[in-house]
């Protein structure tokens, strides 16, 4: 991986708007490494975006830059969406009357008018001069966003980073063995790249989510190699405890078989409430 490393600092300092593309659906493993990537390297001075086909979920609601994950790429070109079924939509126009550019939507004979809770807004013909792709084995995991940004795609360089096989990338980082929190913290630390205490918590975090708490039989001296660099950066491990999941111990219903008022023992004398006096079955014959 070292020549491949060192196309990658070349690309990095080359370059200064940079995109960091997440796969539809991510583990906690990718969403960790993509953004520690992401606020490595604005640390490092580079204008750098995260995008992601998909909005994040809870669970990776503690991982730092969170809310910087986004399926708004950004560029010149305004998309209007309708939010309506393909064959919804008879034809298309447009006029200039009244000096504003108009677009007439007509919808197909026998549907109800377009309403405008049907329309959302976006702007696509991003333009970047890099974009790592993270944790992905094409460019069509990435879900719509890849499709919506083709010609971002078609025009910047691609870096394919991650726990894969696949060579889609200019520039490939990939690694069978290591998770991509691992992968990115040798690069981070390889390329002398900005670590500090939220990047390596993100990073930390991932490691111990794609190891089972680090229980996983995959885990190499390398794993612990880089547990050791970002627990020296300050990150800390976090066992967060999921919610177990309910088990069906019978078919049998529940009943509640608790009186609501509590009866009193009969206080006469059943028989395993007295002493238990145990008599030998043969004679004393001594």
């Amino acid at each position: 991986m070292t020549n491949n490393l060192q196309d990658f600092k070349s690309s990095l300092d080359a370059k200064n708007s940079l995109i960091v593309a997440i796969p539809a659906n991510p583990s906690e493993d990718v969403m960790s490494a993509a953004l520690a990537l992401y606020l490595s390297l604005n640390a490092y001075g580079k204008k750098t975006k995260v995008i992601a086909s998909d909005p994040a979920v809870v669970r990776d609601s503690h991982l730092v830059g969170i809310d910087k994950v986004t399926n708004d790429v950004g560029g010149s070109n305004l998309v209007i969406t309708f939010n309506l079924e393909e064959d919804a939509v008879e034809k298309v126009t447009s006029n200039t009357e009244g000096g504003h550019l108009n677009l007439i939507i007509t919808p197909k004979k026998g549907l109800d008018s377009i309403k405008s809770e049907d329309i959302s807004f976006g702007y696509s013909g991003a333009a970047a001069d890099l974009v790592i792709v993270v944790g992905a084995d094409s460019l069509s995991a990435l879900g719509p966003i890849a499709e919506k940004e083709v010609e971002l795609f078609e025009s910047a360089e691609i870096i394919n980073f991650g726990k894969n096989n696949s060579t889609f990338g200019s520039i490939n980082l990939t690694d069978l063995v290591a998770s991509n929190s691992e992968l990115a913290t040798a690069v981070i630390q390889e390329l002398g790249l900005p670590l500090d205490i939220d990047i390596a918590g993100n990073l930390m975090q991932g490691i111990v989510s794609a190891t089972d708490s680090l229980h996983s039989l995959d885990m190499t001296a390398d794993t612990f190699e880089a547990l050791a660099i970002l627990y020296r950066a300050g990150a800390r491990m976090s066992h967060r405890k999921s919610p177990e999941k309910a088990k069906i111990i019978s078919d049998t219903p529940i009943l509640d078989l608790e009186p609501s008022q509590p009866e009193k023992l009969d206080q006469g004398s059943p028989d395993w409430l007295k002493p238990k006096i145990f008599k030998s079955s043969s004679k004393n014959t001594g």
